[in-house]
């Protein structure tokens, strides 16, 4: 991992400045480049590459060297790009810099001198090495001259560029149930623009949550979810914009996982209804195994709702889920096709008041109509569709399908008064 300094030299005359960096001076210099190789040390980096045009190439670059050269740089190198302007040519200056930089490169940005629109092209680049290359962005620099001052700051906008670092964190917790980029940042910056965001407490119950999510441990997800975004409304109030912004996002993505109250331990309407929420969040995070998984276990447990025995908090109640995977092969297979061992029998007994119920007002029916494929959707994931010739193409398709069959079932047992709270 090499530590590369790069910076771009204009076609205009620089006056002899003295510039200073964290409170230290540089000797007098006509390039702000100098200034801070000076400051930050001549062997601090690996290579030195000046990005110039035709233009500052002629008037400045050979001043330059020597001046380089006083100082005991030797490693450095030039990138010529063209000084014409149309897209095209913003698309090679992009390209010419960026195949200068390697994986992983420790990278240190000045952009005083940039020859017209490159500092814009240049601060895309940096956002796309971050994602791309794994390049750590160490300073963005810029030397504020004023002729009227005797000194002039050199000043690091690096903290701009770590915004794109923190939104794109929040963004991928919000798409895709990842809190890993949030942990990253959260250890490796102590950046105090996004304190409210770097927050060892937050990162942990937003790791804990979105592990929680992905594991599908579905009786503690609105826990999780409680703990997390209470901490986070907690910071949210009198934040900063920018952070406000970012926490918001978080809170609107999983605020449907929290409840006002903690759940019964029944298998009752609120537990249901958490569950469509769960469901609905893996498919929109296209955790489509998870969501599948949550699916068949849902129709399960409404084959449980009147055993008084069933609960999700406790482990004797927890032992009744032998009979919701019963009430699934119950609806697996017609009635005439029903094979089933002496005890499954005696879950079937216990089953068979609700299955009355349900077959009499139309239920049953329903949940049979789809209860068959959604399960063979569901082994194909348990069994890494060794048993077909692929996987079915239509997954995220069929899975918002089954979601709102599901969404139908309980609207039409709480109609029944089968399910309440």
């Amino acid at each position: 991992m090499r530590k590369v300094y790069l910076s771009f030299l204009g076609a205009n005359n620089y006056s002899p400045v003295i510039y200073s960096l964290n409170n230290k001076k540089a000797s007098e210099t006509n390039y702000v480049q100098c200034a801070e190789i000076e400051l930050l040390g001549t062997n601090y980096f690996d290579i030195h590459y000046f990005v110039v045009t035709p233009t500052s190439k002629e008037k400045h670059i050979e001043n330059l060297k020597k001046n380089l050269e006083k100082l005991g740089v030797n490693n450095f190198s030039i990138i010529e790009i063209t000084e014409e302007l149309e897209a095209e040519h913003q698309w090679t200056w992009f390209e010419e810099i960026l195949s200068k930089i390697n994986q992983n490169d420790f990278l240190t940005v000045d952009m005083t001198h940039g020859f017209r629109i490159i500092p814009i092209v240049f601060a895309t680049a940096i956002n796309f090495l971050q994602k791309a290359k794994g390049i750590t962005l160490e300073a963005v620099y810029y030397g504020a001259f004023e002729k009227d001052k005797e000194i002039s700051p050199i000043i690091d906008m690096k903290d701009f560029y770590i915004i794109n670092e923190w939104a794109d964190a929040v963004g991928k917790l919000i798409d895709d149930a990842n809190a890993d980029k949030l942990a990253f940042l959260s250890e490796n910056t102590s950046d105090k623009k996004f304190a409210e965001l770097n927050d060892p407490k937050i990162i942990n119950a937003l790791n804990d949550l979105t592990k929680t999510v992905k594991n599908i441990d579905i009786q503690n997800i609105s826990a999780k979810a409680d703990k997390a975004l209470s901490l986070i409304k907690e910071k949210a109030s009198g934040t900063k914009e920018s952070s406000s912004i970012l926490l918001k996002l978080v809170i609107d993505k999983f605020v449907s996982l929290t409840t006002k109250e903690p759940l019964s331990g029944n298998y009752d309407l609120n537990y249901f209804k958490m569950q469509l929420e769960i469901i609905k969040l893996l498919l929109n995070h296209k955790l489509f195994m998870q969501a599948y998984t949550v699916m068949r276990e849902f129709i399960g447990s409404i084959g449980i709702i009147e055993i008084k025995k069933s609960k999700t908090n406790t482990a004797k109640g927890r032992k009744q889920r032998k009979k919701a995977d019963v009430f699934v092969n119950m609806l697996v297979y017609t009635e005439d096709e029903w094979k089933f061992n002496n005890k499954e029998k005696e879950y079937i007994e216990k089953i068979m008041p609700l299955y009355t119920k349900i077959k009499s007002n139309g239920i049953e029916n329903k949940l049979r109509n789809f209860c068959n494929e959604l399960t063979d959707y569901r082994n194909g994931f348990d069994h890494a569709w060794t048993g077909k010739a692929g996987q079915f193409e239509d997954i995220e398709e069929k899975g918002y399908f089954f979601y709102e069959q599901l969404k139908e079932i309980i609207n039409k047992l709480e109609s029944e008064k089968i399910l309440a709270n």
